[in-house]
């Protein structure tokens, strides 16, 4: 499997005054850590941004350093 896109943030966008989180990154980003540490969407779901995203760079590392 090859490594993540880096950066894997892509930013957050303001609709109607309210920041939304791209969707197709949340999927991307709920995916990736359901597939590699098999949790929950509801536990994936309650973890702040910065935290799912620290998960994810750790699954980069993972994958970089025992690639296949």
């Amino acid at each position: 499997m090859p490594p993540l896109p880096k950066p894997f943030l892509r930013g957050i966008h303001l609709v109607g005054g309210v920041l939304s989180y791209p969707s197709e990154q949340l999927y991307e980003e709920v995916a990736c850590v359901a597939f590699h540490f098999h949790w929950s969407l509801e536990d994936i779901l309650e973890l702040e941004h910065s935290e799912r995203q620290r998960w994810i760079t750790e699954i980069g590392k993972i994958q970089h350093k025992f690639p296949g």
